[in-house]
């Protein structure tokens, strides 16, 4: 995990993804404001959809290099045969990404402070603290399954290039997989809004916590690290 985090940082790439993404996200909110001014939209729904829109470009550019450039480089026979376990090579390499994607996610909450204090009208009283509480929550389980995703995706992919637009496309998959659900002709209203990312983001963002989604995307990431785990043990029979 140090490891990992550690070449984040010493990246100056690092350090232009966090100024662009906290730039992004913060005018993609203050579109969504200046749209839905006069409506009863809460202001932490507006900032979490805005942070979930960019998290699908930011996770993949952080999760391509992770197996990908070391299948390129030739270094993951190297790392293979170091004293340790598929498990910990996996989890390190996760643990290490995940924690960087939230350092630079976690500081966009700040916007939602900024616009209270600079713009007239609104206020501190205004804000939701159990919203935007449950809204961190939130984000936080579904940073940490789409990392989960993207890390398996390249481990699986030939190269970086692959791994990001693969994992982008995979990610929007998931995002939408409520809305794709409610398109088939079957009674699946139910189904499509239990498994809907952005259903749970618009819920929890208003200050609803449930504890099945806590329970799909621990359960999830669980899975999909598990089977990380296999395709990577898998390379040492071949």
């Amino acid at each position: 995990m140090r490891r990992e985090l550690t070449a984040c940082f010493l990246s100056p790439i690092a350090y232009v993804i966090m100024v662009v993404f906290l730039a992004m996200t913060g005018a993609t909110f203050l579109m969504g404001v200046d749209k839905n001014v006069g409506t009863d939209q809460p202001l932490s729904n507006l900032l979490f959809g805005s942070v979930i829109l960019w998290l699908t470009v930011l996770v993949p550019i952080v999760s391509m290099r992770l197996f990908a450039e070391e299948k390129r480089s030739g270094t993951l026979e190297t790392l293979m045969t170091a004293p340790v376990t598929d498990a910990e090579v996996v989890l390190g390499k996760y643990a290490g990404a995940l924690a960087f994607i939230l350092i630079v996610t976690l500081p966009a909450m700040a916007h939602i402070f900024v616009l209270a204090a600079f713009s007239p009208g609104i206020d501190m009283v205004t804000v939701d603290p159990g919203a935007v509480s449950c809204g961190c929550l939130i984000l936080i389980l579904i940073a940490a399954f789409l990392t989960s995703i993207g890390l398996m995706v390249s481990l699986m992919a030939g190269s970086q290039i692959v791994a990001a637009i693969s994992c982008f496309c995979v990610l929007w998959i998931c995002l939408l997989a409520g809305t794709i659900v409610s398109t088939l002709p079957i009674d699946s209203t139910r189904i499509a809004q239990f498994i809907s990312p952005l259903v749970h983001v618009d819920d929890f963002s208003r200050g609803s916590f449930d504890t099945r989604p806590l329970i799909l995307y621990l359960s999830g990431t669980a899975f999909v690290l598990f089977t990380a785990v296999r395709i990577l043990e898998s390379r040492r029979w071949k």
